[in-house]
């Protein structure tokens, strides 16, 4: 009588990537897609509502931290700035934060179009030179697939989009 094989099961790494809002999820949902496929993790991205470093980390903890994942990632933007007490408590909970510069998301990515942002530009002012440009809704992860395809976030420096990508195709450890 043949014996009935087994499927081993492997577990996959987990990696959380919350963004500070909802364009940060779709962009980061957009890099997911590109990355994170057959990677050895599960990949879930979420969006928070905005608000001071602080608060995000707060509600980081609160609303993730029963999950267990391996690895957890905060995307903000630098427009309010992080203090060290925020950082220590991201780094005792093993969150490793990306901070968006210049400003906030949209000055970051008009930075990698090498697109000038204007001095002491505001994050709005950001958000109002990138937006037109994007093929729909800041908030949709296909709004960037025309403006930021993989063969540009691959040849990018920005360290934060390389942070990103080295997490999402999981090849950066802790």
């Amino acid at each position: 009588m043949a014996r009935a094989s087994k499927k081993r099961r492997v577990k996959l790494a987990t990696l959380l990537v919350v963004g500070e809002g909802l364009a940060e999820k779709a962009f980061i949902e957009h890099m997911k897609g590109l990355y994170s496929q057959n990677t050895g993790q599960k990949v879930t991205v979420k969006g928070e509502g905005g608000g001071s470093p602080s608060v995000m980390i707060f509600n980081v903890l609160k609303n993730y931290q029963h999950a267990k994942y391996d690895r957890v990632i905060l995307m903000l933007d630098e427009d309010v700035p992080i203090t060290a007490q925020d950082e220590a408590k991201a780094r005792r909970n093993n969150i490793t934060l990306i901070v968006s510069s210049p400003v906030c998301l949209e000055g970051m990515l008009l930075s990698i179009l090498e697109q000038v942002i204007p001095l002491g530009a505001s994050s709005s002012a950001c958000k109002d030179l990138l937006h037109p440009q994007l093929s729909g809704s800041a908030t949709r992860k296909e709004s960037y697939s025309n403006l930021f395809p993989k063969p540009l976030l691959d040849r990018t420096e920005k360290a934060q989009i390389v942070s990103l990508r080295e997490l999402l195709s999981n090849r950066k450890k802790r």
